[in-house]
């Protein structure tokens, strides 16, 4: 029994140490420096997640004499 919980406590360790890279992947890490007097006095740096928007994209066809459109969302990335 001991050794099935320990297994299990490593899967769920191993699982969470490769996920959270995966996740910061997408995020883009900005650094802001404060001068003062020519000197660097501070770093501040700060990870943002991309921006996203959805926009409609309509597909037109004809099926049988008859025009029909088909809409979906698409998702843009914004700057």
């Amino acid at each position: 029994m001991k050794k099935i919980v320990k297994a299990g406590l490593l899967a769920a360790l191993v699982g969470i140490v490769v996920a959270l890279p995966a996740q910061e992947a997408g995020a883009v890490t900005r650094c802001r420096e404060v001068i003062r007097n020519g000197y660097v006095v501070k770093r501040v740096c700060t990870t943002t997640r991309p921006v996203y928007r959805y926009r409609t994209v309509c597909d037109t066809y004809w099926r049988h004499g008859v025009k029909y459109r088909s809409c979906r969302k698409v998702r843009v990335r914004v700057r």
